[in-house]
Formats: C-alpha cells, structure tokens, sequence
C-alpha cells in the first residue's frame, strides 16, 4: 500500500499537476485540429519530455492524449471536418446543427450521454437527448 500512495504523491505533485494541465492545453489543440490525434500528438511531443522527471512526462502526456477524443468534437460540429476517426458520427447531427445557428446543443449533449448513462451513448435516442438538452436549457 505504502508504494501506492509514494506514487499518487508523485502524480499530484506540484511539477507533476502542472504539466497535466499544459496537457489538456496541447491536447485540446490536437484533438480540435482535423488530422491531429492523440497519437500524432504523442509523436510531436514525446522529444520535449526527455527532459522531464518520469511522474511530469507522465502526466503530460497522460493530459495530452486523454482530452483528445473529447476536443474533436469541436472540429466535427464547428467545421464539418472529423478532427479523428471517432468523432465521424458526430458531423450527421452536429455540423448541421451549427449552419442552424444551434452549435452548443451537440457538445453538451455528448458529455450528458457520457456522464449519466451507464451503458453508454448507444442507448441514447435521439429524442431522448433533446428532452436532456431541454431540461438543461441548453439550446
């Protein structure tokens, strides 16, 4: 237990937490930027952590790569564009939401199916995530 806790210190240390923040700063460029990933993220930068203790690079590039797949959500409402492959379902009802002028709705009704659904955003109807927006007065 007691090398548990040595490493949770590391991770939650000043440099360490630090770096993780400027992580999900590279990631969110990344992930937003059609073409960019989470891998060719991790390829760019891994050069600039040689430097780094093990607990900062970690963190890092932990940072970097986790908020990827979130952020290009962004590219595929705002611009019509997938910033990965993951997000490609995202532009049938996204990107036509923006030319609407209702570009807020998809976004948070992607992090509600994530954080209130146990089973995942396959469950999730249509109908179902409007009611959601609704009740949160998004959109």
């Amino acid at each position: 237990m007691e090398p548990v806790l040595q490493g949770l210190m590391m991770v939650v240390a000043c440099p360490a937490a630090g770096w993780l923040v400027a992580g999900v700063f590279a990631g969110l460029f990344f992930g937003a930027t059609p073409g960019l990933s989470g891998l060719v993220g991790l390829a760019i930068l891994l050069p600039s952590t040689y430097d780094m203790s093990g607990a900062s690079a970690f963190s890092f590039l932990l940072g970097m790569y986790a908020i990827t797949t979130t952020s290009d959500t962004l590219a595929s409402v705002l611009l019509g564009v997938p910033g990965t492959g993951a997000s490609q379902a995202t532009i049938l009802d996204g990107y036509p939401l923006a030319m609407k002028g209702e570009a807020a709705r998809p976004p948070y009704s992607f992090a509600w199916r994530w954080t209130w659904t146990a089973s995942g955003p396959s469950s999730i109807s249509r109908a179902s995530t409007r009611t959601a927006c609704a009740a949160c007065s998004i959109g």
